[in-house]
């Protein structure tokens, strides 16, 4: 597969958490040399979380445009025709807002594959250390790989073909590597999961860094979508069971987003005010910002759907008031979040996954008749609202759908959530836009050999 710059990585693994973007010749240096020491890949296991942060991974883009491609969000921006591509549900293969979802998300797995081929050969590292650091490479390229199908692969039919490049090994120029089946993307992102859990951390479940409380979560979030509905229970329940991580009260619910790893958050993706997110400039900026400074609004129909569910404190998190918007802001209905607050500092974290998600998670794979009614009301009721009592299993699965998007909006998962539960025709009015294109410039570069996805 030829990636724009994932053969010019071996000198980016000598970077700090500021600099890791700083793109330079291979010539400069040995890549063989690259990873020598237990110093070496100290700093490149910090600069896995590091290219994590890239604005277009989840610094902001990647969350914020599938909340887009759904329909909690409108786009703003000034005279942008990329992303009003995105807002109007009509992306082409030459976005490059797309293209640098690709390419972000293999720089990241680049750095990943980087670091597991060194480590064998490092002699100077603790072999507990150096399995905690092949743990937490191995489960953030699973994560990758994931984030890759979501968007570009069909990840809700395992019988497709039309799955994602996987990529294990530094790639060459000249490596050209074609799409795997679904299935094929699947098994190696489970199997990288389920090689991670027994060697990161287990009793350090702080939410900055992966450890075995996060390959447990992630693991049941891959499972659902997998349709393994029974080993996706088993995973969450690792995580609700071990009483670790506990819902805040409804009245302190704000403080997921205002305050940092809170015993809600499973895994936060680490931003400072040396290090910022693009999260508040892209959905606040300022309280008298205006529609032309921001690019992910909250749309008049996420306003609607709060509107019929009184009670619940989540509402809290959006204004669509006239007296803090400008005009310009809610000329069409739109408002905002206040997910990412924090205009000074802008170090907001990327809310990866969190508890609330793990509770849905078993609630939609245990279903209605398996259990699943306790884990929904759990939920509602610690956020302001009373529990349902769904007819059938039809009903139950739309409540769980709509407690998705109350608790998750803002945080990427709508518009993965139409396409694996078969709604995205509904808001995206035709089936294939539930993927995006693969890019332009990687068929091209390809030849061919990797293939576009139909409809694009």
């Amino acid at each position: 597969m030829k990636i724009a710059f994932l053969y010019i990585l071996p000198i980016a693994l000598l970077f700090s958490a500021c600099d890791f973007l700083e793109v330079t010749s291979p010539n400069d240096i040995d890549a063989e040399n690259a990873i020598t020491t237990a110093g070496d890949a100290e700093n490149a296991l910090i600069g896995l979380y590091s290219s994590m942060q890239n604005e277009n991974y989840y610094g902001g883009n990647y969350l914020l445009i599938a909340d887009a491609l759904g329909d909690n969000c409108t786009t703003g921006g000034f005279d942008n025709p990329l992303l009003d591509e995105i807002g109007g549900k009509a992306v082409t293969s030459s976005n490059l807002y797309v293209e640098n979802l690709w390419s972000s998300i293999y720089r990241t797995i680049a750095n990943c594959n980087y670091l597991l081929g060194a480590l064998p050969d490092i002699d100077d590292l603790d072999s507990d250390r150096a399995g905690q650091i092949e743990g937490q490479a191995r489960a953030i390229r699973a994560m990758a790989h994931f984030d890759l199908l979501r968007y570009f692969g069909y990840h809700w039919d395992e019988n497709s073909a039309l799955g994602i490049p996987v990529i294990t090994t530094v790639q060459s120029v000249d490596d050209k590597v074609a799409r795997a089946t679904v299935k094929q993307s699947y098994d190696f992102i489970v199997a990288e999961l389920e090689d991670a859990l027994p060697l990161v951390d287990q009793s350090d479940r702080s939410a900055k860094y992966v450890n075995s409380a996060t390959v447990e979560a992630l693991l049941a979030r891959v499972l659902l979508y997998r349709k393994a509905y029974g080993a996706a229970a088993a995973h969450a329940s690792a995580i609700i069971d071990n009483n670790e991580f506990a819902f805040l009260p409804a009245d302190k619910f704000a403080n997921i987003y205002f305050l940092r790893q809170t015993s809600e958050s499973i895994f936060e993706l680490f931003f400072d005010n040396q290090n910022r997110s693009s999260y508040n400039s892209l959905t606040y900026s300022r309280p008298d910002a205006l529609r032309t400074e921001l690019t992910f609004m909250a749309s008049a129909t996420l306003h609607d759907f709060f509107v019929a569910q009184p009670g619940d404190v989540r509402s809290a998190m959006l204004d669509y008031s006239l007296e803090n918007n400008d005009a310009s802001i809610t000329s069409d209905g739109s408002g905002r979040t206040e997910k990412y607050r924090g205009e000074d500092s802008k170090d907001n974290p990327a809310y990866i996954i969190r508890l609330a998600e793990v509770y849905l998670i078993r609630a939609e794979a245990l279903g209605l008749a398996g259990g699943g009614l306790a884990d929904l009301n759990a939920l509602r009721v610690q956020r302001g609202l009373g529990p349902v009592n769904p007819a059938g299993e039809a009903e139950f699965q739309q409540a769980v759908f709509d407690e998705r998007r109350a608790e998750l909006n803002f945080e990427g998962h709508i518009y993965f959530d139409l396409a694996r539960t078969g709604r995205a025709a509904e808001v995206l009015g035709d089936d294939f836009k539930a993927v995006l294109p693969i890019p332009l410039h990687e068929i091209i570069a390809t030849g061919g050999v990797i293939v576009q996805n139909p409809g694009y």
